[in-house]
């Protein structure tokens, strides 16, 4: 699977846990102040609502076709991956995985 394909499909699944959790209105949109269990579940990944919005507008615009660079396709690959690792429990994001 390539970076482009992997980065809309995880960014699709955080944007969703993130929609339940009422920190953002809509997908692609802002996200608001991150509470402090997912500050410390993303253990200095993810700093700030400011630097996890940057990573979602990249997911975005993978989900629109948009073209990605290779080194940002690839950057945000990582980071995405690394987010949704500790976001969410092992056994949930395997099968999310599976099902995608």
């Amino acid at each position: 699977m390539n970076d482009v394909s992997e980065i809309a499909k995880l960014s699709s699944l955080l944007e969703t846990r993130l929609l339940q959790h009422g920190l953002i209105e809509r997908p692609g949109g802002a996200v608001r102040t991150l509470p402090a269990d997912f500050l410390e579940k993303f253990d200095g990944l993810i700093d700030n609502s400011t630097e996890l919005e940057g990573l979602l507008r990249i997911g975005y615009a993978a989900r629109q076709g948009e073209t990605l660079s290779a080194p940002v396709a690839s950057a945000a690959r990582f980071m995405i991956q690394e987010v949704c690792e500790a976001l969410f429990d092992r056994n949930e994001l395997q099968a999310f995985r599976r099902t995608h």
